[in-house]
């Protein structure tokens, strides 16, 4: 619990006041023990605290938290450490959210498959910093990634679809693709009935009494897909 406690606070301090205007993916691509030799990294504090616990020896596991690390803090490096301290504050200080960011962060790095996912999880969180979307909208963001292949999310990024998508004859099996309904599940589309109208039947002739039209079923990006392709777009 302790160690925890120790790297969630030196990521709150990283976050916050650290300047990170050298830290760049490149570094993430050479060798990271000579980056550490060399004390580019070991001044950052989640790294040297990193170092630390790991007792100067570090394993497969770490190297790659470590890259998916350099490449968070390297996209939210253009935010005035002053404005990331400011917008971290406030969260760390509010009621409303039980979790520290620095942890809360640490939990969703380290649950990103790679550091492709660690750096969209960045965008989201520059997003939040740079006053583009709320801190609850940063965590639905990083929630449905982390829950969606991510191949699928990245062509919910840039395909074009109508704005709304019918069925055909309320038959999904014969209109919707596996993509889709990934996009559905995930919460980036969403599912919607229309109106159903029941009226009489003006041919007194005709088998049926009533006639039903109405009761489309159509597909929608939902607002927080919109948000996600607006932020990554």
């Amino acid at each position: 619990m302790t160690e925890i406690k120790d790297l969630s606070n030196a990521f709150t301090e990283t976050i916050k006041d650290t300047n990170l205007k050298e830290i760049t993916v490149d570094i993430s691509e050479i060798l990271v023990d000579n980056l550490l030799e060399d004390g580019i990294l070991k001044e950052i504090p989640i790294i040297g605290t990193i170092l630390k616990l790991g007792k100067f020896t570090l394993n497969i596991k770490d190297h790659l938290f470590i890259k998916k690390i350099i490449y968070f803090i390297s996209e939210i490096k253009e935010i005035a450490p002053e404005k990331r301290n400011e917008l971290i504050s406030k969260i760390d200080n509010s009621e409303q959210f039980r979790i520290k960011i620095g942890e809360k962060l640490l939990f969703i790095i380290d649950k990103c498959e790679d550091h492709i996912e660690s750096e969209y999880v960045a965008k989201f969180f520059k997003a939040f910093l740079n006053e583009k979307m709320y801190y609850s909208d940063f965590l639905r963001c990083t929630s449905i990634l982390q829950n969606i292949f991510i191949e699928d999310f990245e062509y919910f990024i840039t395909f074009n679809p109508p704005e709304k998508k019918y069925s055909r004859a309320n038959d999904w099996s014969e209109y919707l693709s596996e993509i889709d309904m990934n996009l559905i599940n995930a919460g980036l589309l969403g599912r919607e009935i229309g109106e159903i109208n029941v009226r009489d039947q003006d041919d007194w002739k005709a088998s049926e009494k009533y006639i039903v039209e109405g009761g489309k079923e159509y597909v929608y990006i939902t607002d927080i897909g919109n948000l996600i392709r607006e932020i990554l777009k």
